[in-house]
């Protein structure tokens, strides 16, 4: 009788609470460089190629806690693109706080992408988040430390885009 009754009503708020936590999406909004031009003034013929090109390089601006509760709809999110774009760029700004769980995705999103050479490009990983952790450091130990090569970590968002865009001109200019 009473016994039932309050485990429903934890289960419930505990269901409640998770909701509330990954009904808000993790994933605060998804451009593409092409559409956002860094704050660099840059001839038309650059602007024309990036717009061209901008759509190969994808942005994930995140937001609010990366947990075993909204993990896999976060990894749902990013698997398309895992086989397609050339550049990912998370934005890690307006996160709140990432587990262990999180960390492990995001070095299996590393993995698929750089089994096609392609960077995970991380900006705004902060050295102290709201509950007092050290984001950088604890992707450090989780395994996603910058190489230079698999995990690029770039101060801002602008510079994270500024370095994809020069990747697009570059490769393009010497394709021509």
């Amino acid at each position: 009788g009473l016994y039932d009754a309050s485990a429903v009503g934890v289960i419930l708020s505990i269901k409640l609470f998770l909701r509330e936590q990954v009904g808000g999406s993790v994933v605060r909004r998804k451009s593409f460089v092409g559409q956002r031009s860094s704050t660099w003034y840059r001839p038309e013929a650059e602007m024309q190629r990036l717009e061209q090109l901008g759509d190969t390089a994808v942005i994930f601006e995140l937001q609010g806690s990366l947990f075993f509760g909204t993990t896999h709809q976060l990894y749902l999110t990013l698997e398309p693109e895992l086989a397609s774009t050339d550049y990912l760029i998370l934005d890690l700004q307006r996160v709140q706080s990432v587990d262990v769980t999180a960390a492990h995705m995001l070095n299996l999103v590393r993995d698929a992408l750089a089994e096609r050479g392609v960077p995970l490009l991380l900006s705004n990983v902060r050295e102290s988040l709201p509950n007092g952790r050290n984001l950088r450091e604890f992707l450090e130990l989780a395994g996603l430390a910058a190489d230079g090569e698999k995990v690029l970590i770039m101060p801002t968002l602008e510079a994270a885009i500024e370095w994809v865009e020069a990747r697009l001109l570059g490769a393009n200019a010497s394709a021509d």
